[in-house]
């Protein structure tokens, strides 16, 4: 990723991602002087994301595969530290009749995630494509329940 104000690449600390405009980052430097250019205005929103070398060092050398934001911004109105259930909420409920097309700050925080996943209905996008997972948790928790309990059935028949 390289700041589109100072042009610096492989920077440390966090990175700032244009919720509004396509493919435009800021380092923090940039970031904290509101830096605006021709089509980058200080009142887009943004979302924070550290960088790849601190969040090894925030979550002491885990997989970064394993690492995923749990705080997102608004693209609308620039409100900070929502999940991804409270954003769909919040968008659905404070801004359903906005129409405009957004950067999905999931996506952009994704590791390995299309980090310019435009949409022009957020609160839909999140429900169909940031939902699945909690439901696959699920589906997989009832499933380790069954085993668990055919096993068990299974070791009682075997008067174990």
């Amino acid at each position: 990723v390289t700041c589109d104000c100072c042009m610096k690449s492989s920077f440390s600390g966090l990175r700032y991602k244009c919720l509004i405009c396509f493919d435009y980052d800021l380092c923090q430097s940039c970031h904290d002087m509101k830096a605006v250019s021709s089509r980058h205005k200080s009142s887009h929103s943004m979302q924070c994301i550290p960088t790849r070398a601190d969040m090894g060092i925030l979550y002491s050398g885990e997989p970064s595969s394993s690492l995923v934001i749990q705080s997102f911004s608004c693209p609308h109105c620039s409100k900070m530290g929502f999940n991804s259930q409270l954003l769909a909420d919040h968008v659905r409920t404070c801004h359903r009749d906005r129409i405009s097309v957004e950067i999905c700050p999931i996506c952009a925080s994704l590791p390995g995630g299309d980090a310019n996943h435009v949409t022009d209905d957020l609160s839909q996008h999140i429900s169909t494509s940031h939902q699945r997972p909690i439901l696959e948790l699920v589906r997989l928790f009832f499933l380790l329940v069954i085993v668990f309990i055919l096993k068990l059935n299974k070791l009682q028949l075997l008067g174990i």
